[in-house]
């Protein structure tokens, strides 16, 4: 038997410190297409384990980091590899920083995980480790199978199922923007249900596809299928997913997703004017009228969960009252609001780096804190202004408001939106007091000097 050891690294417990936390799929899936005769283990510091590298044994270790997460990855890898122990990794991050990551790990995994990992097996075991691997992001999913569940941690409140991978959009901030040749591609309706199936004892679940309802009129009426066979099998749960606007001019859709389960959608405004859009390239929101998609599915009984963005450089010192405005006009239930954060290659990395204003401190490039240098804010106003927003909408009485909608609405939600907005209150004091112990973005020179040759024009 060869010993296997799977590491999700993180300097954080994120069991409290998130207000919708549900588990990680990479390693579960890698770990399906892993042969036999290795023995998995898989240590997951998201949720509060600790790995001492010094006294872990085995024969391989792969990683699976975020960027928040590289850092301590890093750290282990080097240990680890002191003590002769072959390291590897794949994600967005080693994609994007190949070289960087080589510094550290034995070999990488570039693009989608499952194709190349067979083959670094293969040449772990004759002895012919190569450096780097590439798997394509156009590949047909009929035989990824199901995520090896045995290992997930049981401290995630909310399991995930997937059930497509790919889009096509250019956002610029957008991470998936790291992998070429991305196509997307929904996994074969058995393999889903079959996954289902596994997890349908629990109360909520969690789909994790870029976006569920898919691209073009095949992929939709692909998704109406799958989702009347969800029906059939009367699954219990009830879930939510991400997916465009667009998915409120589909009635029919809505009406399917929400006999299958569907209680709650993931929609990403981002902004809420044309210039920032623009700025962001995201222009398949440019045109539509928020307000009246809210209203489509709280028509069909679908909460509505607003991703925001905040900081980007459209957005001057008056924005924050204004997105407020916007946001109640809109009626969303649950806004989320996240600072601009550039993931490494990513354009708006690529850009922002050429300004002098991206941060490769990867401990701090999170959603949720100040990572880059604001074109209107400092580090202190942006984090004021996302609080004020905040509290505008996760006080005691806009939160007994929506409790009462939804009271009267379809009360199969109300369990799950009041969970998540006292998670919310408790989430964003522990990252108060993570905020607290770094020094501000603007102290930080050292890691934001623009390249030579490059004037800072924040």
């Amino acid at each position: 038997m060869i010993d296997l050891r799977m590491i999700y690294p993180s300097r954080y417990n994120e069991t409290r410190g998130e207000e919708l936390l549900y588990s990680p799929l990479a390693l579960a899936y890698v770990a399906r297409h892993t042969p036999d005769h290795y023995r998995i283990t898989l240590d997951d510091e998201y949720v509060g384990e600790k790995v001492d590298a010094s006294r872990l044994k085995a024969d391989l270790v792969a990683f699976s980091p975020i960027t928040p997460g590289i850092t301590r990855a890093y750290e282990l890898a080097d240990e680890l590899r002191s003590r002769g122990i072959t390291c590897v990794s794949g994600g967005a991050h080693v994609t994007a920083l190949q070289d960087e990551a080589l510094e550290h790990f034995d070999a990488v995994i570039a693009g989608e995980g499952e194709g190349p990992w067979r083959e670094l097996l293969e040449d772990f075991e004759a002895g012919r480790l190569r450096k780097r691997y590439f798997g394509r992001m156009d590949v047909s999913l009929d035989d990824l199978g199901t995520p090896r569940r045995d290992l997930i941690h049981e401290n995630y409140e909310y399991p995930s199922v997937m059930t497509s991978r790919g889009c096509p959009y250019h956002c610029s901030f957008c991470y998936l923007t790291v992998f070429p040749h991305r196509k997307y591609r929904a996994i074969p309706h058995d393999t889903v249900l079959a996954d289902f199936d596994h997890v349908r004892d629990y109360p909520v679940v969690v789909v994790t596809d870029e976006n569920f309802m898919g691209y073009g009129e095949e992929a939709v009426e692909d998704r109406k299928i799958l989702l009347e066979k969800m029906i059939r099998r009367d699954y219990g749960f009830y879930w939510g997913c991400q997916t465009t606007v667009t998915v409120a001019e589909d009635h029919e859709l809505l009406d399917l997703m929400y006999r299958a389960g569907c209680r709650a959608i993931f929609l990403g405004f981002e902004a809420t004017d044309e210039t920032a859009l623009k700025e962001v390239n995201k222009r398949q929101n440019l045109g539509v009228d928020y307000p009246k998609a809210v209203r489509a599915l709280h028509d069909h009984n679908i909460g509505v969960i607003a991703s925001c963005i905040l900081g980007m450089d459209a957005h001057d010192k008056d924005y924050p009252q204004r997105l407020i405005r916007e946001l109640r006009e809109a009626d969303a239930d649950f806004p989320r609001v996240f600072l601009m954060t550039a993931w490494p290659g990513t354009p708006l990395f690529d850009r922002l780096e050429k300004e002098g204003r991206a941060s490769r401190d990867w401990d701090r490039v999170r959603k949720d804190m100040p990572s880059i240098r604001f074109k209107h804010f400092t580090h202190d106003e942006i984090v004021r202004a996302r609080a004020e927003i905040l509290d505008a909408f996760f006080n005691l009485s806009a939160v007994s408001r929506k409790v009462a909608r939804w009271m009267m609405k379809d009360r199969s939600i109300l369990r799950l939106f009041i969970r998540m907005s006292f998670r919310n209150r408790v989430s964003e004091r522990i990252k108060r007091l993570r905020r607290k112990k770094q020094r501000p973005v603007e102290a930080r020179d050292d890691l934001l000097r623009p390249p030579r040759g490059v004037t800072s024009t924040a």
